[in-house]
């Protein structure tokens, strides 16, 4: 999992001497001690260390006997990071494989301080400038996700897009799919306020408001299309967010339609039709394959 990791701090083979560790110390290596005073140090069980290093969340460490070895501060610090981003992030272990490589880059060279310490706030609290990039991410997965497709969008897609490293990125999200569910949100919010806008004007007629929710639903008409999708394939997450969109378009509505909430479903139906119908006649099917699932039925309705 973490090859540049643990490659860095490969020990050499054969076994060191066995002295103590203020004798290594005074020799000008690393204070090393015994799995026990990591227990101790990091109030890890010994079975979740032993794991961490079995998917290589951990360097290598250094063998001195048949079945003994010796850890480091790196070993301490990096096991308290990986329950802090457990703990605190809620990132699984996978994600945490792909966000440490990032975070520390220079294990070799600098053995009692792998962690740099500019790191815990974005653990800890990411605060103002946390949330600052988790929206700035959020709004260009809104962009790509819309243009591509969910399918055609990567990670890498969207750290290059933002310019910035994927830790960066996994500080903030654990997938692209956790990503695409806050841009569904954010989708959802956008057409709300479209609403909203409407109705501050009055009721108005049924054929108007398609049409405003049309137009308004077109530049993120491929991320309704794939929640919808996603949803019916009953993926984790996605039939909350569907439920959520239709929900709040739904409340948006009454006050356009002037309190006909019957008639609010069919409303978002048909504006997702009228939306999908005026792409494909636009841009063309070929060119538009996210919207390869909907097309035929906009057509149909259409005619």
């Amino acid at each position: 999992m973490l090859e540049s990791v643990t490659s860095a701090t490969r020990p050499t083979s054969g076994t060191i001497s066995a002295g103590p560790a203020q004798d290594a110390d005074r020799r000008g290596l690393p204070l090393r001690f015994t799995m026990s005073e990591l227990v101790q140090r990091t109030g890890a069980p010994a079975a979740t260390i032993r794991y961490y290093l079995s998917v290589g969340l951990l360097p290598p460490p250094v063998k001195v006997a048949s079945n003994r070895y010796l850890y480091d501060e790196r070993h301490v610090e990096l096991v308290r990071i990986v329950r802090l981003l457990r703990e605190r992030r809620g990132l699984s272990l996978e994600a945490i494989g792909r966000v440490l490589p990032e975070m520390l880059p220079d294990l070799l060279g600098r053995p009692s301080g792998v962690f740099r310490a500019e790191m815990w706030g974005d653990v800890l609290s990411p605060g103002a400038a946390g949330a600052s990039t988790r929206e700035r991410i959020v709004e260009i997965g809104a962009e790509l996700f819309s243009r591509r497709g969910y399918a055609e969008v990567t990670v890498d897609d969207v750290c290059r897009a933002a310019d910035m490293a994927k830790g960066s990125f996994y500080r903030q999200f654990t997938s692209k799919e956790e990503l695409f569910l806050a841009v569904a949100g954010a989708v959802t919010r956008e057409l709300s306020r479209t609403l909203g806008d409407l109705a501050a004007r009055g009721p108005q007629e049924v054929e108007r408001v398609v049409e405003a929710l049309a137009t308004a639903m077109m530049p993120r008409l491929a991320v309704v299309l794939d929640l919808t999708s996603l949803a019916a394939q009953r993926r984790t997450g996605y039939a909350a967010a569907l439920s959520a969109l239709v929900s709040a378009l739904g409340e948006a509505l009454r006050p356009v339609l002037g309190g006909a909430g019957g008639e609010a479903d069919e409303v978002v139906a048909r504006a997702v039709f009228e939306a999908v119908r005026r792409v494909v006649d636009t841009v063309g099917i070929d060119t538009a394959p996210s919207l390869t699932p909907l097309a035929g039925s906009a057509r149909m309705t259409h005619e």
